[in-house]
């Protein structure tokens, strides 16, 4: 197990080159990395900003391969790191970048750790990947992180989706009941960690999409049901001492994997995966404590993880998987007043979806995360995975996208 003041460096020979845990999966479709510049040549629509300027959609101006999984035999014994899946990326406090995400041979693993690369060149390049998160006998997924002036709060899920042979579960210690939310906190930017420290009692819940400060200080961390599908939010007042969670956000079907980002106007928007092929919404008013009842939106979404992200000039960014049933598209668009309107979308990345005759049941470019590197330039990171019988691999890529 990592230590709380070292990571642990793997020796993988590709370095520079989710998540099935709810109850019932979701995999559908993937992707396969479209070709460097392949979209730049797009013609690009203009849409208003709030100030009466315009401008283009999202252009993607540069690609890189975060992480390319060794192995693609999820029974290969020295298979450790073939599946990669369910990124977060995040600007450090010292300018670097640090994208991490969940690492094993097949999802839900026991040997499943949390991996973590950083780049010193606005995601140009990337370093070996290390073991940032490493619970004994159990899967670590699903990194989050929170910026806080120079301290970078690191939060993730622990659990044990499965075992054998089969014993009793007295103490919910298999399943999605075991699920359970953790953090770490560096004030290094990232290079020594704190002990591993339980933040959430409640069992069954789980982090996924980045955190965010508030302008008026608080520290807010999305949160959902495995078991309830009912989101909510982990909120600090006191810079990480003490957290307390907030919200029964519902929808007409599920509340899954929020993203939350804080419009110009002090409210907290929350965006959310649902299983009805659409995007759902909600707001609070009071610093994330209470929640409007969600509401459907038009954007066509799959049943995956999404992101939103708020600029500097206070423009909102989605990126998301823009088709109802399958995971590709991935696409990003931007809000010029505060999601009630989007501009034109790019994609990302995207791949055909498998055919019934075909070998492959499942490819898709999904679970986003998405960071800023200058006002009008963002880092998109996601997972491309492949999925048959006999394979099932995930690398990382992103995307630098101007906006």
């Amino acid at each position: 197990m990592i230590t709380c003041h070292e990571e642990k460096e793997m020796n993988i020979s590709e370095p520079l080159h989710r998540r099935t845990f709810l109850v019932k999966s979701a995999l559908a479709a993937g992707a396969l990395p479209l070709i460097a510049g392949e979209l730049q040549g797009e013609k690009l629509a203009a849409f208003s900003l709030n100030d009466g300027s315009t401008a283009t959609a999202p252009r993607i101006v540069a690609r890189s391969i975060i992480f390319k999984a060794p192995s693609k035999d999820p029974y290969e014994l020295k298979n450790l790191h073939g599946f990669n899946h369910a990124t977060s990326v995040v600007t450090l406090p010292d300018g670097r970048l640090l994208a991490a995400w969940f690492s094993g041979p097949f999802e839900a693993s026991v040997h499943q750790v949390i991996l973590a690369s950083y780049s010193s060149d606005k995601g140009k390049t990337w370093s070996a990947a290390k073991v940032l998160q490493d619970t004994p006998r159990k899967s670590d997924f699903d990194p989050a992180f929170i910026v806080d002036g120079k301290r970078l709060w690191f939060f993730y899920s622990v659990g044990r989706w499965n075992r054998y042979p089969f014993v009793g579960d007295e103490k919910n210690e298999v399943g999605a009941v075991s699920f359970k939310v953790y953090h770490r906190y560096s004030d290094d930017s990232g290079r020594t960690w704190s002990e591993q420290e339980l933040v959430l009692e409640k069992l069954g819940v789980g982090c996924r999409s980045n955190g965010i400060k508030l302008s008026t200080g608080e520290l807010l961390l999305p949160l959902h049901g495995f078991l309830s599908g009912v989101a909510g939010v982990l909120k600090s007042a006191d810079g990480g001492k003490t957290w307390a969670r907030f919200g029964e956000i519902k929808t007409a079907t599920v509340a899954h994997e929020p993203s939350i980002a804080e419009l110009p106007s002090g409210e907290i928007m929350m965006v959310l995966r649902t299983g009805d092929g659409v995007l759902w919404q909600t707001f609070s008013k009071d610093k994330g404590e209470t929640w409007l009842p969600a509401e459907k939106t038009d954007l066509v979404a799959a049943r995956t993880s999404h992101n939103i992200f708020r600029l500097s000039d206070g423009r909102i960014v989605l990126t998301h998987n823009a088709a109802k049933s399958v995971r590709t598209p991935l696409t990003t668009r931007v809000s010029a007043d505060g999601g009630k309107t989007w501009g034109e979308s790019v994609v990302i990345a995207e791949v055909p979806v498998p055919g019934p005759n075909d070998e492959v049941w499942g490819r898709q470019v999904s679970y986003p995360s998405v960071t800023a590197l200058d006002a009008r330039t963002i880092l998109v990171v996601w997972g491309e995975l492949y999925l048959s019988a006999t394979e099932q691999y995930g690398d990382i890529h992103s995307a630098t996208v101007v906006v």
